[in-house]
């Protein structure tokens, strides 16, 4: 059960990098004078971080769940 709880975690860290991508994209566009530039360019930034915590956290379970001979 404690194994779930970590990919519910996972999720609101989603969330939370979009949400966070928005608010200081938002920031750096009004800062620079573009148009929504920055705020893509963060969220895409962030995603990719995201998805490479993701891609770790999955290869340590399956390390961790992998049959001892």
């Amino acid at each position: 059960m404690d194994k779930g709880i970590i990919f519910v975690g996972i999720g609101f860290e989603l969330v939370a990098a979009c949400g966070g991508g928005i608010y200081f994209g938002k920031i750096i566009d009004q800062y620079m004078g573009w148009v929504n530039g920055g705020t893509v360019g963060l969220i895409l930034l962030l995603l990719v971080g995201w998805f490479v915590h993701l891609f770790l956290l999955i290869k340590k379970f399956e390390k961790d769940n992998e049959p001892e001979s």
